[in-house]
């Protein structure tokens, strides 16, 4: 194969040959770069079904009654969707450690590799320790491939080139087809990457273990704030509610209901409001934005409280104006206020430093074991309050002084001391695998670039000035 290299003053571009873009049209990103390094790599390499890979479109299925792939199963069943396959590793929320309550083909399995549909591209490596549960339609599962060869694959469909190939001809909608993954071929891949797919598997296996007793822990605090059995209020035929819950500021029948739930867990549960517990720091944004100031987004924080460690990325021009003055303080709790994705995050003593919540956080400073209060304010019962506290027609929000008002139990000193003991525990073993992570993904992404021809951009750079 013959590849022509044009030199225009210091600048080196690669080209590649016609032949190899006949069949998939002369779109310019496959001219050049990354995407034309993967067409040329993988011309001489070996499709997915020479590997020994079949594959699996994910469960079809609907929870409306009287539609054509209707199951009453999809409603409780747990399922991993679009938003749980991350790059590299399955992203698990709570419903996910419970015990798969069916079988078929596309429930996962040990060595699967699984690819979201819909651009962007992610593929995650399944492992033992993932529960055996289905992927939705927009899903596919590559099965039958050797542990070296899935994680192989899983390295390059995590790469844009690859990406870029595999939506070259998927027109306006950005979307895999099973006959594009089908036809795809994938790069040899080097000797080294046995090793590298073991310790792969290793820092997934140890991530997802990190999780389970996370998730014991939270079980344990749901259970302990389990919203008492309250009177049914049943709006739509009609409900009548105490004279004092019509005092509250809203006279929606959602809200004179909440309030009614309020007064009856006050009065007969014990249960106290948020303010009563916790006072709400300052939420002044910040004035002078420094470049080493970095912005805590809520899509940063998932369902373990976990913050990760500081972006290299700066602040946009948007999310620089929404800082908060003051940076994360060891021991503080936030709590967001988008309604349909009321979450927690607690910070810990090794928490990034120079990070900046946005303005979407709420910033709470309990008296005492604040990680307990926010794994108890992820419990359903809490949630539950939140979005009906929602306001705005589009996007929905919490005022942060609606927050004073949750209602959240007081379980003993002693179950609260040892959720805090669980939660700090969980975030120094996850800064611990989040490092070993980082040398893992550093250690494939250079076995990728070596394969594929991909200089480092400082090669490039030092290259050019020769």
């Amino acid at each position: 194969m013959r590849i022509m290299n044009f030199v225009n003053s210091h600048v080196s571009v690669t080209w590649s040959p016609p032949d190899l873009l006949t069949t998939l049209g002369w779109s310019p990103e496959l001219l050049a770069g990354p995407t034309a390094a993967a067409l040329r790599a993988s011309a001489t390499g070996t499709s997915l079904a020479a590997l020994g890979a079949t594959l699996v479109d994910g469960w079809r299925v609907s929870e409306t009654p009287g539609t054509s792939s209707y199951d009453p199963r999809a409603a409780e069943t747990p399922i991993y969707r679009q938003a749980n396959i991350g790059a590299f590793a399955l992203v698990l929320g709570a419903q996910h450690w419970d015990t798969p309550e069916i079988s078929g083909r596309w429930c996962v399995q040990p060595d699967d590799v699984v690819l979201n549909k819909i651009a962007p591209i992610r593929a995650a490596l399944v492992t033992a320790n993932a529960r055996r549960h289905p992927v939705d339609g927009n899903s596919i599962i590559i099965r039958g491939l050797s542990r070296p060869a899935a994680a192989w694959v899983t390295t390059c469909l995590n790469h844009d080139s690859y990406a870029q190939l595999l939506l070259a001809e998927s027109g306006v909608l950005k979307r895999v087809g099973l006959g594009a993954l089908k036809s795809l071929k994938v790069a040899p891949p080097p000797p080294e990457v046995d090793s590298a797919a073991e310790q792969l598997r290793e820092a997934i296996d140890s991530l997802t273990i990190t999780g389970e007793r996370l998730f014991e822990a939270r079980s344990d605090t749901i259970r302990a704030a389990i919203a008492p059995e309250l009177p049914a209020t049943h709006l739509q035929t009609g409900q009548f509610f105490p004279v004092r819950s019509m005092t509250c500021s809203s006279w929606l029948p959602s809200r004179v209901a909440l309030q009614a739930e309020h007064d009856a867990l006050d009065d007969e549960h014990g249960w106290v409001t948020l303010d009563q517990l916790a006072s709400f720091d300052d939420r002044r944004r910040i004035d002078d934005i420094d470049d080493a100031a970095r912005p805590l987004r809520l899509g940063d924080v998932g369902d373990d409280l976990f913050i990760p460690a500081a972006s290299t990325d700066t602040a946009t021009s948007t999310a620089a104006t929404r800082m908060l003055a003051k940076p994360l303080v060891p021991g503080e709790v936030l709590v967001s206020t988008l309604g349909n994705s009321f979450r927690t995050a607690y910070v810990d003593e090794q928490a990034p430093e120079r990070v900046h919540p946005l303005d979407g956080w709420v910033r709470l400073r309990f008296k005492e074991t604040p990680a307990a209060w926010a794994l108890i304010l992820t419990a359903p019962a809490i949630r539950s309050q939140a979005a009906r506290l929602a306001i705005g027609s589009v996007q929905q929000f919490v005022p942060p002084d609606a927050l004073r008002s949750l209602r959240l139990p007081c379980p003993p000193r002693e179950l609260r001391d040892r959720w805090q003991r669980a939660v700090e525990q969980h975030h120094a073993q996850r800064r611990v695998q989040d490092r070993r992570w980082a040398e893992v993904m550093k250690q494939i992404s250079s076995l990728f670039d070596a394969v594929h021809g991909i200089k480092s951009r400082r090669s490039n750079t030092q290259e050019a000035h020769r």
